[in-house]
């Protein structure tokens, strides 16, 4: 990807900026059709560690989403992160609805969405070995004047750094924007083949003039795919403009074979849990469709907990995000 570069003074190499290096992209990474151009953007996910695709959500369910976002808010403040006592997950990140699907089946059709979910299953390994990690929704409110967030990864796996091939990656998240998201409005950033570098310095010095930080802008309902392993930020915006992002978490199941020589030759095993708080509702957890049942068959300790007491609601309120 070719992008003329904007280097912002005194910024490079400068230990006390929250927001990376200042080598900004000026210029948009391509948008793909998940419909027609899978092979095109899974390569390009394959050189860069994500892939944006565009016209993920119809304005029906572009609507529908907004319309929970409106409700949930009304119905249940707290939820959201409202009230005047902010929870932990809540502090410097805008609101979150940390697992709206324990309460709402209504959203359960959005969890393996056909627009992007042929792509994740790709990148993945194959539809059978995607298993669900986590699903939220996120608003940074208009005039919320919520700061910069440091560039950083999320959950990785050392062995990403050795293993041949390197894909399918371990954790994938897609990121489906809600609202319109240009330039002033707080936007997500990605550092594009980060994922091989064990911090941003390293990406900075390895990358060389390869490095750019790259806000991706783009209309309500497109979906940014990325490795988990890729630095990113939430870039901030002019502080007036609010943005809603429906955020899910995949992770890779299933034992992977290695393609290396016979004598260094290894298994890949599942990828590990996300968190230890995520809980899957008992109707996908124990679906009657086995492919469902799979999909949603990446528990933690605290599922196997809630599973075991069958369902309790005391065991759920006792998890750190069971109420939310």
């Amino acid at each position: 990807m070719k992008v003329r570069l904007q280097q912002r003074e005194n910024r490079v190499g400068d230990p006390s900026v929250a927001q990376g290096f200042g080598r900004v992209a000026t210029s948009s990474p391509p948008v793909f059709d998940p419909g027609s151009e899978l092979d095109k953007a899974y390569a390009f996910f394959v050189d860069h560690g994500y892939v944006v695709l565009g016209n993920c959500l119809d304005a029906g369910e572009i609507s529908h989403l907004n319309e929970f976002y409106d409700r949930t808010q009304r119905e249940r403040p707290d939820t959201w992160g409202l009230s005047e006592r902010r929870k932990p997950h809540h502090r410097d990140q805008g609101l979150i609805f940390s697992q709206p699907l324990l309460d709402y089946p209504e959203l359960d059709i959005y969890t393996r969405h056909p627009a992007s979910f042929p792509l994740v299953a790709e990148l993945l390994g194959g539809r059978d070995r995607v298993r669900f990690s986590e699903f939220n929704f996120r608003e940074t409110p208009k005039d919320a004047g919520v700061g910069a967030m440091n560039f950083h990864h999320d959950a990785v796996v050392a062995d990403r750094f050795e293993r041949a091939p390197y894909m399918p990656c371990d954790w994938l998240c897609a990121i489906h924007y809600l609202t319109d998201t240009a330039p002033g409005t707080p936007a997500f950033c990605v550092v594009p083949g980060s994922n091989h570098y064990a911090t941003l310095q390293e990406a900075f010095e390895g990358l060389g003039d390869a490095y750019q930080e790259v806000p991706i802008y783009g209309a309500a309902g497109t979906c940014i795919l990325y490795d988990t392993a890729l630095f990113h930020t939430r870039c901030d915006g002019d502080g007036h403009k609010r943005r809603r992002t429906w955020h899910q978490y995949y992770a890779r199941g299933g034992w992977l074979p290695s393609s290396l020589p016979a004598s260094d030759r290894y298994v890949r095993p599942p990828t590990p849990v996300l968190t230890n708080w995520n809980l899957f509702p008992e109707r996908l957890a124990l679906h009657p469709d086995p492919e469902v049942r799979m999909f949603f068959s990446h528990w933690n300790t605290a599922q196997c907990e809630w599973v075991a007491s069958g369902f309790s609601d005391a065991v759920r309120d006792s998890m750190p995000r069971g109420n939310q």
